[in-house]
């Protein structure tokens, strides 16, 4: 099993850096397809098959915001709660109406998350930004294992995520804030250390949040893991639920001037 966990995390180490080098198109495609898989194992967790009404629907808003970014304005946002609100309407109570918001939230949260991972890539320096924001959320989740399961102490939320810990917590957001010290130290002209360990420490409470909610709706609907597509580490949502939550603070500290906030 760890031989397998290790081959897959190489495997997707190698082909995430080519797509950051690669270009915006291709990395935006594959953001699209990858959202689309995560919209399909997160509509699984609720209940649905792939290809029911619902999953369909979560498709199309995932796509939606991947494409026309310009549609994030308020009355669209209405509208697409709108029409999962009447959904179960119109399919007869098959669906309940606490089933179709789910599947919005979730969409939404997907849809957000991988867009905000595109827009990113569209900056100046865009691959480097995302290789930051890499590094720092597998920092995070690195040493918040390490450490939490060496120091144990108590949980962060056991009814949610039993092997949690609050040591394990700690030590994400110190892990990511070395991450991101050592990133800025390294690569970018005019570093500034308090804005770096800021941005560092921000984005690891983010991602960690982002894995608490995914564990949430995974007891919700009694699964261990969203999928089995990835051979060792489960589903699309169990690699990237804390990339997609933080992806959009990343593109707002980033596009803020957080980097220069304390120069």
């Amino acid at each position: 099993m760890l031989r397998t966990r290790v081959v897959t995390a190489v495997l997707g180490v190698v082909i995430v850096l080519a797509l950051l080098l690669w270009g915006n198109i291709p990395w935006k495609i594959t953001v699209w397809l990858v959202t689309l898989a995560g919209a399909a194992e997160f509509a699984g967790i609720v209940g649905f098959k792939r290809w029911s009404v619902m999953s369909l629907w979560s498709y199309f808003v995932v796509s939606l915001i991947e494409w026309w970014p310009a549609w994030h304005m308020l009355i669209v946002v209405q509208v697409i709660v709108g029409v999962a609100l009447v959904l179960p309407v119109l399919m007869k109570n098959r669906v309940t109406v606490s089933q179709s918001a789910t599947v919005l939230i979730g969409s939404l949260y997907i849809g957000y998350g991988g867009e905000s991972l595109t827009s990113i890539r569209a900056l100046s320096h865009g691959w480097a930004w995302l290789l930051l924001l890499l590094i720092v959320i597998w920092m995070s989740d690195t040493t918040a294992y390490l450490v939490g399961g060496r120091l144990q102490g108590p949980k962060l939320w056991p009814a949610i995520s039993p092997g949690k810990t609050v040591s394990g917590a700690i030590g994400g957001i110190v892990g990511s804030v070395a991450g991101a010290v050592i990133f800025g130290w390294l690569a970018i002209r005019g570093f500034d250390l308090f804005a770096y360990a800021t941005m560092g420490a921000l984005i690891s409470v983010a991602g960690q949040v982002g894995d608490l909610v995914e564990s949430a709706y995974k007891r919700s609907g009694n699964v261990k893991d969203s999928g089995h597509l990835l051979p060792g580490h489960g589903g699309i949502l169990d690699r990237i639920d804390s990339l997609l939550f933080a992806a959009p603070l990343a593109l707002y500290l980033i596009t803020s001037g957080a980097p220069t906030w304390f120069q």
